[in-house]
């Protein structure tokens, strides 16, 4: 193991750890509340009823789209049923929808392979922390974890995860790569040239909008003596601020957009939804235009405050409190009309009645991209976040935890996980050609297999946290108004180069 990325690793875990007791330690208790004055006991309101699923729609979780026992078992790989007969593996997986595929078919995969399976659930917000204790501790206690992609080149460059090229060759014609989504996944879990992951969850950015605003007779006539051109699906971002002003206010409570803004990394990745788009506009070439693998700085000081300047002149058209937007307001607020459009990971939720109101209204196209000087547009779009899985150094039950991972990467579990609306999107090409899928996700398919093919990735680079972690808290100095964008980009530049360096 490399010493010095050890050292740096350990550093780190301290000041999270110290970060969060100091956190917890200064929070100030109210004092107590009077107590109530006693109140007669009222009747109890009636419970609302649930949404119904209107006739002949197809949604996640139905069971005609969910493939069935024997169709999961084909799924999986014949040498697992070899060799994981009294074995047992222990992984790591994401709270949330991410840990629901391995938990639903735990037992399942026991009694096909007679492999014993422990699954240890850690909550999101706590999943990096954990990873990187259980490396320093350097025991073999997991066998497999799942990881965020950006962290691949950290936990790469200091031997805590294997390089898995031998296995790829050694039951290549079990697993089929070839079908595996070439950006999201093959891109997710790559690192200098060698695999050391196995696909999990297939994330991209597209863009939705409300086709019944759209549809509306007088908001297009109004729109276009406004603006004039026709109301059209947005093509560029210049389109997405002019409409967005146009819907704002136009009904009560509407505004024209609202996305992902929280203090999170992957706010970063939405923004260069916008940054990397102006970008290509003004002809910067890029591999991911932050940081490439190879450690080179990519961000353009031009195309970063052009970016960032439009992107705060398009947060006014947003709701109150959206620096505080994470995942679920940003769904809530398209799928029940606060906003007219969005960015947002694909995803078959906005098709279900059951989580959205305008659910038979919600359709998206790819990512808007940034008019050119001649007028042109050319899109690209944020593989934002994803999830892959990795062996540990050191697993004393390598080839069992490849060939499970394996099995949930597999086409029939990949159909599983997306049709049960766990929110773990598809990483095969042929799981978005079959039919329960189309039903499920209806008109978002075909925006989202070309976004797929216009994707860009995270940073993978070891320092990468530090990384976003630095972009992110400035360009939030900025979208609060405490900094102008030039600011922030000399202050995010001195960063990089003092974390790299």
């Amino acid at each position: 193991m490399k010493r010095t990325n050890k050292l740096i690793i350990f550093i780190c875990v301290l000041l999270l750890v110290s970060f969060s007791l100091v956190f917890a330690g200064g929070q100030k208790e109210e004092p107590a509340a009077p107590a109530p004055a006693k109140e007669e006991p009222k009747a109890a309101e009636p419970e609302k009823e649930a949404p119904k699923i209107p006739p002949g729609a197809k949604v996640a979780g139905s069971p005609e789209v969910i493939p069935d026992e024997a169709e999961l078992i084909r799924g999986i790989p014949p040498s697992l049923k070899k060799l994981g007969k009294g074995k047992t593996i222990r992984i790591m997986f994401q709270g949330g929808g991410d840990s629901a595929p391995p938990l639903d078919t735990k037992e399942l995969i026991e009694r096909e392979t007679g492999l014993k399976i422990e699954i240890d659930v850690i909550p999101p917000e706590n999943l990096h922390e954990k990873q990187l204790t259980f490396f320093l501790s350097e025991t073999s206690d997991y066998d497999l974890l799942e990881i965020y992609p950006t962290w691949v080149g950290e936990y790469a460059e200091s031997d805590f995860i294997d390089n898995l090229d031998d296995l790829y060759k050694k039951y290549g014609n079990e697993i089929n790569t070839s079908d595996y989504i070439e950006g999201a996944q093959v891109g997710f879990d790559k690192y200098q040239g060698s695999w050391y992951a196995i696909p999990y969850d297939g994330d991209v950015n597209i863009f939705y909008y409300r086709k019944d605003l759209w549809g509306d007779a007088k908001n297009k006539s109004d729109f276009k003596a406004k603006y004039g051109y026709d109301l059209t699906p947005p093509e560029s971002w210049q389109q997405v601020r002019d409409i967005a002003e146009f819907f704002t206010g136009r009904q009560p409570g509407l505004y024209g957009f609202g996305t992902l803004a929280l203090k999170t990394w992957w706010a970063v990745d939405y923004w260069a939804n916008v940054y990397r788009n102006v970008a290509v506009a003004k002809g910067v070439r890029f591999d991911n235009g932050f940081v490439n693998d190879n450690g080179r700085i990519e961000l353009d000081r031009a195309s970063f405050i052009e970016a960032n300047d439009f992107y705060m002149e398009l947060m006014k058209f947003s709701p109150p409190g959206i620096l505080s937007w994470g995942y679920p307001e940003s769904k809530e607020g398209m799928g029940n009309g606060t906003v007219a459009m969005t960015m947002q990971w694909a995803t078959s939720v906005f098709r279900d009645p059951r989580q959205a109101k305008y659910w038979d209204q919600t359709v998206a196209v790819i990512m808007p991209g940034y008019e050119k000087a001649d007028g042109s547009v050319e899109h690209v779009t944020s593989f934002a976040v994803g999830k892959a899985m990795v062996i540990p150094t050191g697993t004393k039950n390598r080839d069992v935890a490849f060939l499970y991972a394996q099995f949930l990467a597999s086409k029939e579990m990949q159909i599983y996980a997306t049709n049960t609306g766990s929110g773990v999107d598809p990483n095969r090409y042929s799981v978005w050609e079959d039919q329960r899928v189309k039903d499920v996700w209806g008109p978002l398919v075909a925006p989202t297999m070309e976004s797929l093919d216009i994707g860009i990735g995270d940073m993978k680079v070891p320092e990468a946290s530090q990384l976003y972690e630095s972009i992110l808290n400035e360009l939030h100095e900025t979208w609060a108004g405490n900094k102008t964008s030039a600011q922030a980009y000399d202050s995010v530049i001195k960063k990089w180069k003092d974390i790299l360096d």
